[in-house]
């Protein structure tokens, strides 16, 4: 029976895309007499369904002997043919592995415990369809993403993704900033994804597959056998990791993820924790090509780096807590694109694997005090630590998740890559930027609990209710994932058994930029102190911070504007130019023909008068045309 579940485990995108096509069903006319509830309920279960797939599957795999090295040295694959024509084929190829079953075991628990939790969030809203629909499209997308073998359709999957994105964005699209947002998460994303599109046309005519194992099997020909790389191939590689940058919102694709926040909290809780990476697992998969190129690795820690520190910095200046964490997220997948710029893709596919709970478990909490308190803005927060202690734990818990505190799983996976860092061409500069990142989010994730659990109530908070059982299971249920999470993996030998996982070369420097961090921002925040606020003198800083350093606006003088001038030049010529030289020689014909049409007298001596000359005319030109002698052949 485990056996095969885990044969049939390409089943398991299908369960939540059912569920999608069917919420289609209650669309305004079809299905209305049920009321909404009944198309969450079905979501619900299908996505239980998949997650009971995914776990028997991935139970197969570790008890079962033959499976197990079946999937290892032999993994099951499936394909199917979309397009054969012309000595073109493209196909969707899968391979069930190892790591595809944890990521689908992890995308489909967070997708039902983020349903369990909406369906108390939204429990008066109206747009039940179209949300659950919405969920279960992107738990779908997810899953055939990791299921795919091909860099093709992995675009086509990410664009789907993309589209759902600007749907669930756009949940409550009566909102004017519902809609700007929708529109600038989808315009954003797009950037990125059309040049991902042409480095993966490009990269057929160069490597002759999409395939992800055999372009391995290429690029490990080109190393093999010192051929150097073909012309232009590193610009096929900068295009390639567009996309990625795009998804993973970092510099100067990160615009899309704050301003998506406007969507339903339970959407934020998976976009933050689960869609985002979704770009990263990509990059992850392009190993072998990214290896073969310096420079690229070189734009990846360069991204990396400094979306990593500047979006910490701009997480401190935010008021609205959902944009606050939306610039966490970017800061720590920026230290993602580190490791791999680095070379060290174990580091950064366990960075990958400690961070979808923790910041799940965050954007739960918080959402708790948001529905309740009608409001998410920081500063009218605040003392609900005597209200609402169990989320307050949960909150904690998410944020030592994230932060390098041991023993939990963020420290481990921090400080393998200082270590990386340390062994690199540049060892202070990374180091540096890897260690004020650590402190920068410690602090950033101090600040929210400080501004909503500690201090006084406020008249948001002064009679903060409970919410709803709904809310609080998924939350602690979580919680709990978080805090056995290092025991889990030491178990499954992703770290080492110690007292500490985790613990190791660096480890005290990377504890001490927490401590400086956290610390300094709960000296600040748990008792309100009077350096919280800056200055009046300072104020423009945390303006020019809490606008994002004021990237909308400098893009807007820049490429918005060039694109506008070209768009004016391009009506311009059209109208004077084109438009211009059509009506300029239609006129002249028509004027041509009204003076033409008044030699028209009705009289027969002129016409033939008129025919003569033009034919004399004709004559003569053809005479004056053939000035050669006319040769007479002799008998």
């Amino acid at each position: 029976m485990t056996v095969t579940a885990l044969q049939a485990a390409w089943l398991i995108p299908l369960y939540p895309l059912l569920a999608a096509v069917a919420s289609l069903a209650w669309s305004p006319g079809v299905i209305s007499r049920t009321g909404p509830r009944p198309c969450g309920y079905l979501n619900l279960l299908m996505v239980a369904v998949a997650f009971g797939h995914s776990l028997v599957a991935l139970t197969a795999l570790h008890t079962n002997a033959r499976a197990g090295a079946e999937a290892l040295y032999r993994p099951i694959t499936f394909s199917w043919t979309w397009l054969d024509t012309a000595g073109l084929h493209i196909g969707f190829d899968g391979l069930v592995t190892e790591p595809a079953l944890i990521a689908m075991a992890v995308i489909t628990g967070l997708h039902l415990l983020v349903q369990v939790y909406a369906i108390g969030y939204l429990e008066m809203d109206w747009g039940w369809p179209r949300f659950f629909g919405c969920l279960s499209f992107f738990e779908a997308g997810l899953c055939a993403l990791v299921l795919t073998d091909s860099v093709f359709f992995s675009y086509v999957i990410l664009e789907l993704l993309t589209l759902g994105t600007y749907l669930i964005v756009g949940t409550w699209y009566n909102q004017p900033l519902v809609v700007k947002g929708a529109r600038d998460a989808f315009l954003t994303k797009r950037i990125g994804d059309l040049i991902l599109l042409a480095g993966v046309i490009a990269l057929l005519p160069v490597a002759g597959t999409w395939n992800f194992h055999g372009l391995q099997g290429w690029a490990a020909d080109l190393s093999n056998n010192g051929t150097p790389l073909p012309p232009g191939f590193q610009l096929i590689l900068l295009a390639l990791i567009a996309g990625p940058m795009g998804k993973c919102a970092q510099i100067p694709l990160h615009l899309w993820l704050d301003e998506a926040m406007e969507s339903p909290l339970p959407s934020t809780i998976l976009r933050n924790a689960v869609v985002v990476v979704g770009g990263a697992w990509v990059l992850l998969r392009l190993e072998p090509l990214l290896e073969l190129s310096p420079l690229v690795q070189s734009v990846l820690v360069v991204v990396g780096a400094s979306t990593a520190v500047v979006a910490s910095l701009i997480a401190l200046a935010q008021v609205d807590v959902k944009r606050a964490l939306s610039f966490l997220v970017s800061s720590w997948l920026g230290l993602l694109f580190v490791a791999v710029g680095l070379g060290g893709f174990a580091v950064a596919e366990h960075l990958l694997l400690v961070y979808p709970l923790p910041m799940a478990l965050l954007l739960m909490s918080t959402g708790t005090i948001v529905i309740s308190n009608v409001t998410q803005d920081l500063t009218q927060l605040g003392g609900l630590w005597g209200k609402r202690p169990l989320v307050g734990m949960a909150f904690l818990a998410g944020a030592a998740g994230l932060m390098a505190l041991p023993p939990f799983t963020g420290f481990a996976a921090l400080r393998e890559l200082l270590a990386l860092t340390a062994a690199s061409a540049n060892p202070l500069l990374l180091g540096g930027v890897v260690l004020l990142t650590n402190a920068l989010v410690s602090a950033g994730l101090i600040r929210i609990f400080g501004q909503i659990w500690a201090g006084r109530p406020t008249p948001f908070t002064a009679r903060s209710p409970e919410v709803l059982w709904l809310m609080v299971l998924p939350t602690t249920v979580v919680m709990g994932l978080v805090l056995h999470l290092p025991q889990l993996l030491v178990r499954n030998g992703v770290y080492a058994l110690t007292p500490l996982p985790g613990w190791g070369p660096l480890a005290w420097p990377l504890l001490l930029s927490t401590l400086v961090g956290g610390g300094l921002s709960a000296a600040f925040y748990l008792r309100p102190h009077g350096l919280a606020q800056l200055p009046a003198s300072l104020a423009g800083l945390q303006d020019w911070l809490a606008h994002d350093m004021q990237t909308e606006r400098f893009y807007h003088r820049t490429v918005v504007a060039l694109v506008l001038a070209l768009a004016r030049f391009g009506a311009w010529s059209d109208r004077t130019l084109v438009d211009g030289f059509s009506g300029g020689t239609g006129a002249a014909a028509l004027a041509g023909a009204r003076r033409l049409s008044l030699t028209t007298s009705g009289r027969s001596q002129a016409y033939a008068f008129t025919l003569v000359l033009g034919v004399l005319l004709m004559a003569a030109w053809l005479i004056a045309g053939d000035p050669r002698p006319v040769s007479t052949v002799l008998p």
